[in-house]
Parts: C-alpha cells; sequence; structure tokens
C-alpha cells in the first residue's frame, strides 16, 4: 500500500504563485518542466524559489512531503541541503572575520586532526585526496599535506594547490580548525552573523541545533528509487559542518540569498569581487562559491548531493538580479558534476532556468 501511494502522489498537480504583478504565463513554462521533471525521475517531493531583484518571485512545490500522500509538499517543506551549505556558512564565517571574530589567516592545522584526516585521504582512492582525472581528463591533484593550508585558502577549496579541487572532506573540517584556534562553535557563527540577521527561521544547523524551530517536523524524508520501486532511506545523522548540515525549505534559503545580494551580511564590495573575479575556462572557486562564466553572465552556484537521500541547486546569476533554488528528497537534481570545473551549466535544470530567463 505504501508504494501504491508513493507512486500516486507522483502523478498529483504542483503548487506554483508568482508575485503580484509579473505575467501569470512567465513561469509556466518553467513550472511544467519542474512538474515533468519530477515525474520523470520518481521524486516525491520537490520545492523551487525563483529570486528576482530581491524579491521572491515565483516559488514551486511539487508532491508529497511523506511516505503515505497525507502532507503536500509546501513553503514550509524542510530539506537536508547538503553541501548548498557551504555558501552560507562561508558567508558567516566572512562576516565573523570582518567583526573581529577569528582570522581568515588560522592555520587548518588548528584543528588537531586535520593532520591525520590529510595523510589519510592522501592515501586512499577518493579522487579528490589521492588524485586522479575527471570524466572530461581534466587533472584532479592530490590533496598536499606539505601545504601550511589557512582558513581563507580552504574557503576557496585549495587544499589540493594552487587551482582549486572540490574537497568537502577537507572542508569539513573548518568548524574544527576555528575552535581548535579559540574562535566560537560554528552554529553560533551562522546563527548570529547569517540566519538572526537574514531573517531565516525554522531553520536547523544541524540535528542538535536547539533552536532549529520546526525544520525537523516539516522535513521531507529521504526516498531512492530502487527496482521500479521508491524505498525510504535511513536519514543520514551527521550534525551541521561548514560543508553540510543545515536543514531548510527553499524560501528560507531565499532569505539569506536576499540578505546576502543586499549587503546586510558581508560588503558589496566582497561580492563584487566574485563577479568580477577573473576565472580560467574550467572555472574557479571562491569563499564557498562556485564561479562560472555562461554567455558573458558570470554565475555564481552550488549543488548539494546527499547519495540516494537528496540534493539541492542554488543557482545565482548576478547580472541578472536573479536566483533559482531547488531542493529535493532523492538524489534526482544532482549531475555528477565535476571536482575541477564549473559546469552547472550542465546541469538539465540550470540549463532549462538559463536559456528561459537569463539569456
Amino acid at each position: 500500500m505504501r508504494f501504491l501511494c508513493l507512486f500516486a502522489l507522483l502523478l498529483l498537480p504542483s503548487v506554483t504563485s508568482a508575485q503580484a504583478g509579473d505575467p501569470a504565463d512567465e513561469f509556466a513554462s518553467f513550472d511544467r518542466f519542474l512538474a515533468e521533471f519530477r515525474e520523470e525521475n520518481s521524486v516525491p517531493a520537490l520545492s523551487a524559489v525563483i529570486v528576482r531583484d530581491g524579491q521572491i518571485a515565483w516559488e514551486g512545490y511539487y508532491g508529497w512531503a511523506d511516505d503515505e500522500g497525507e502532507v503536500a509538499t509546501s513553503a514550509d517543506t524542510t530539506y537536508k541541503i547538503a553541501s548548498t551549505t557551504k555558501p552560507i556558512a562561508a558567508t558567516a564565517i566572512m562576516a565573523e572575520a570582518l567583526a573581529g571574530g577569528l582570522s581568515l589567516d588560522l592555520p587548518m592545522r588548528a584543528d588537531e586532526g586535520f593532520a591525520d584526516t590529510c595523510d589519510w585521504l592522501s592515501q586512499s582512492p577518493i579522487p579528490f585526496g589521492s588524485g586522479g582525472e575527471d570524466r572530461h581528463g581534466n587533472a584532479v591533484s592530490a590533496m598536499d599535506c606539505a601545504k601550511q593550508l589557512t582558513l581563507s585558502q580552504m574557503l576557496d577549496m585549495r587544499a589540493n594547490g594552487e587551482d582549486f579541487v572540490y574537497n568537502p572532506i577537507a572542508y569539513a573540517r573548518v568548524d574544527r580548525a576555528i575552535s581548535g584556534a579559540g574562535g566560537r562553535d560554528l552554529r553560533a557563527i551562522v546563527r548570529d552573523r547569517v540566519a538572526e540577521p537574514a531573517g531565516m527561521r525554522n531553520v536547523a544547523l544541524g540535528w542538535r541545533d536547539p533552536e532549529g524551530g520546526d525544520a525537523l517536523r516539516f522535513l521531507a524524508p529521504p526516498f531512492h528509487p530502487v527496482d521500479g520501486r521508491l524505498v525510504k532511506q535511513v536519514l543520514p545523522d551527521d550534525d551541521f559542518r561548514a560543508a553540510a548540515g543545515i536543514i531548510a525549505s527553499p524560501l528560507q534559503m531565499a532569505k539569506f540569498d536576499i540578505a546576502f545580494d543586499s549587503g546586510v551580511l558581508i560588503p558589496p564590495a566582497l561580492i563584487r569581487e566574485l563577479v568580477e573575479a577573473d576565472i580560467g575556462p574550467l572555472g574557479d572557486y571562491r569563499r564557498g562559491w562556485f564561479l562560472e562564466d555562461w554567455n558573458g553572465q558570470r554565475l555564481l552556484w552550488h549543488s548539494g548531493w546527499n547519495e540516494q537521500k537528496g540534493s539541492a541547486l542554488y543557482l545565482k546569476v548576478p547580472g541578472k538580479r536573479l536566483t533559482l533554488i531547488v531542493l529535493a528528497n532523492t538524489e534526482a537534481i544532482w549531475w555528477d558534476n565535476s571536482l575541477v570545473k564549473a559546469e552547472v551549466a550542465q546541469s538539465p535544470i540550470a540549463q532549462r532556468f538559463l536559456e528561459e530567463f537569463a539569456r
């Protein structure tokens, strides 16, 4: 009976809204695309928000956020946002440094376990540890354990050398380095420097967040298609790190996005540096963001992936003052992106969004 409910919910219509004053059909095509994407990829719950000119321009909620088909996906539905935590955490760390609460020059070895983690990782078969190639043949450098890595370099994903290599395990040690150097707990930093000033509510900074509000109550449980069936997955038990762990809805992430662009969280000059930075043909990674150029537009973005449990896309087009946030409770949004190349334009959802709204 449970599997019948899960497949039935895939056929249900979406719930969408557009801000007053927008043409009624402006987002209709994109809405249909996401509804079809959800059905074709067997996603029980999918939520999306578009921000434009500092305001919520459109919202779309698809399917059901439980395994009995009784709780429709809504603006309250939350997800584990996986690695889209990184730009939020990095922004909070930058704000803490600007306020004098920590130094971006602090060594990652202030984390007493960092050296052992690096030694293990650099000898492991994990590509961002011991090196190799991505699917395009681009070299993935091994982690450089002799390098005196700083917090600033880690926020730029430079644990493996001069060029960026996406290294989430090393990034996950950031909070330990901060506390090891005498800094505040990362949860307190993100709450004080980002969540509160941005007006984010019902956002849990990890499972153990005492101020998480209703984030856990509204959480869409993870699923994975197996042999034509949607199978409910065990919830990951990892807590909050700079690399991942936030539980939120796209609407609350949009509040971060609006505050970020308005200069409430960090000075606009720091955002301009990301938009104007010179990047190579493979793109770059700076301060928690992938940087990529597409048709003359600078893109800031991040993906999120919990294997067989959930996925996310957070895509900004600063030149258009435009943002897309999409969360799902399967891994369907993830597109196996490279460790050394920023390639959000390979995402089917990003492609459609960019072609419709950013060209």
